[in-house]
């Protein structure tokens, strides 16, 4: 957990951008959600965008978190999509059968 952060910045279309960094797992899964709720709360974007170019590891908890993330951004009327995935991390998500879910928004 140690290497697990999660910055923010906003796009010119007022997106709001968490980059996030190190392992989604179940030590790190609560901390993702709450930095979206916070997000989403708090500015209200149109969209929410979860940059993971840095994520080097996803667990069956980080991708239920994502899935959790994405209802609760959507609960606030925030479409909710991830991008900058590497190959595992696409791999990971097509079996779990959430790529299309979670790369295309709402």
């Amino acid at each position: 957990m140690g290497n697990f952060t999660i910055s923010t910045s906003l796009a010119a279309d007022g997106s709001a951008v968490l980059h996030v960094r190190g392992e989604i797992d179940m030590a790190t899964s609560a901390e993702l959600l709450a930095a979206v709720v916070s997000e989403v709360t708090r500015r209200r974007p149109p969209k929410l965008v979860v940059d993971m170019l840095r994520v080097t590891f996803i667990d069956s908890n980080g991708l239920a978190t994502l899935l959790a993330a994405r209802r609760a951004a959507q609960n606030f009327g925030t479409s909710f999509v991830v991008r900058e995935l590497s190959d595992f991390l696409q791999r990971q998500l097509r079996i779990a059968g959430v790529y299309d879910t979670l790369t295309r928004g709402y």
